[in-house]
């Protein structure tokens, strides 16, 4: 963001640019990047909070809340970049929505350019579409290129058990947990104790020094705080209701290593910039892909003798939402509108064409079909794959299953269990062509005989047999689901892959 206004002043120095964000920590430091990179540059602040309310400077960095209604003691500015993007509505009105139309309505010419690691919204999708404000995408830098390319910290997890608690019946507002009833089944005594004895066992072989974990509620919050306390830990929370000098003096000596733990409800979800963070610990599920990427976002700064941040998921959040870099599972969800046929985001509810508004009922059955439910909750770090890249996963059981679908022909599905995650592949025994023939160099691979079929297969062969030849499978996720790449199989005292 530095960057691009140093260079859009550089090449038009008369022009205007307004930064937005939702918070004073975020103000405050984008102005600061700013200055670090050109002191000569003219930059004015105004956030209430900050005791700043310079509106006339030809760059200036201002607080949502504080400038809301008082758009127009600025002059028109040239260029509206807005921090963390995805919190601007697409629907109805809200504080940004009309703080924009304020100012387009001064300068119709007026570019309105969002940023955000998170670029999509529960129930609405990817926050760049045709009938938002945000229409086109005209940058992007993939979370998985930037870490191999070196411009963030690489993120490691690593393996741990995995108890189940069902969360099935937890109430949700707006396709969210609802926080209350998730507090019930994870701020238990039982599941905090296990939690803090695992993140502590860990934290400490991996040699950690700045650790940030994100709870539930304030009373999750103490009964962490409380239960670390066991193991000589001092862990401070931040919350909404911290005081503001409590909270300042907590942060800065956080961000200067004096404190090493660091709890929080969802004070740090977004744009808090330490950059020592090297391990983060998530204690909350969440359904929202956005928070827990923000979540994992908070430890990939780069910072001197930091290798990597380790990440450790209470929540399932891993296995729920898939790699942090990749997207593919987010779509727009259209809908036709009946009165002129326009097809539209289903988010804006009304369609951009002639108005017409999607009925309540229809809205329902929207919502209905859209929900995706979701079980689980670990008191112990599970595994997964934060990176859409290859990974090797050790295999702890197989089983085999007999698959049907309508109109074709039977088939053996092959059930790989690796710690939390489920991995499937399919052996067409009972189809013709390509299908019969790749799944009978499936067996001969292995040095199982050629089976007749599907039924003899599963008569004659079980699960762990299959188990016990193969070791790791090598995989990667295609769309939403994990595939097989490579097979691990063990022939004798060799191990070959196929």
């Amino acid at each position: 963001m530095a960057l691009l206004i140093h260079q859009w002043i550089e090449a038009c120095p008369h022009m205007r640019v307004m930064v937005l964000a939702h918070r004073k920590e975020l103000v405050e430091q984008n102005a600061q990047e700013l200055a670090d990179l050109d002191g000569s540059l003219s930059i004015g602040v105004f956030a209430a909070s900050l005791r700043r309310r310079e509106t006339l400077k030809p760059i200036t960095f201002a607080s949502i809340d504080s400038v809301a209604k008082r758009a127009e003691e600025f002059p028109p500015q040239d260029v509206l970049l807005i921090d963390e993007a995805h919190r601007i509505p697409v629907k109805g009105e809200g504080k940004y929505r009309k703080f924009i139309d304020t100012m387009k309505a001064r300068n119709p010419t007026m570019r309105v350019v969002g940023l955000t690691a998170t670029p999509y919204r529960m129930g609405s999708g990817p926050i760049c579409h045709q009938d938002h404000i945000l229409n086109h995408v005209c940058y992007e830098a993939n979370l998985g290129d930037l870490i191999r390319n070196g411009y963030l910290s690489p993120l490691v997890t690593i393996n741990g058990d995995h108890a189940a608690l069902d969360l099935e019946g937890v109430k949700k507002i707006a396709g969210e947990y609802n926080l209350k009833d998730l507090a019930l089944r994870v701020d238990r005594g039982d599941v905090v104790a296990q939690a803090v004895k695992d993140i502590v066992s860990k934290v400490r072989i991996g040699q950690r020094k700045s650790i940030i974990v994100f709870c539930i509620d304030i009373s999750h919050c103490q009964h962490v705080s409380q239960e670390m306390r066991k193991y000589g830990i001092d862990a401070p929370y931040i919350i909404g209701s911290t005081p503001i000098k409590e909270r300042t003096r907590l942060v800065e000596e956080f961000k200067a290593g004096r404190i090493q733990w660091l709890l929080s409800v969802d004070c740090f979800f977004e744009g808090f910039n330490a950059r020592r963070v090297d391990c983060i610990a998530m204690l909350r599920p969440t359904q929202s892909k956005g928070l827990w990427v923000q979540a994992v976002g908070r430890g990939l700064r780069l910072f001197p003798g930091k290798s990597n941040c380790m990440v450790l998921d209470y929540g399932d959040n891993i296995m729920r939402h898939g790699p942090i870099d990749m997207d593919e599972g987010i779509e727009i969800k259209l809908a036709t509108c009946e009165k002129c046929e326009n097809v539209f985001s289903r988010a804006v509810r009304c369609c951009p064409a002639c108005g017409w508004e999607i009925p309540p009922v229809q809205r329902e059955m929207f919502a209905a079909a859209d929900e995706k439910e979701r079980k689980m909750h670990s008191d112990k770090a599970a595994e997964g794959m934060l990176l859409n890249e290859p990974k090797w996963m050790t295999v702890s059981a197989v089983t085999l299953r007999l698959h049907r679908k309508v109109g074709k022909p039977d088939s053996v599905r092959v059930e790989y269990h690796c710690g939390l995650a489920l991995v499937m592949e399919w052996l067409l025994l009972d189809h013709e062509g390509y299908g019969s023939s790749k799944a009978r160099k499936w067996l001969t691979d292995r040095g199982l005989p050629p089976y007749d079929s599907v039924a003899d297969m599963l008569e004659r062969c079980s699960g762990k047999l299959i188990a016990d030849m193969t070791p790791r499978i090598l995989v990667r996720y295609e769309g939403k689901y994990l595939k097989i790449a490579m097979h691990e199989i063990k022939k004798g005292n060799d191990l070959i892959l196929y």
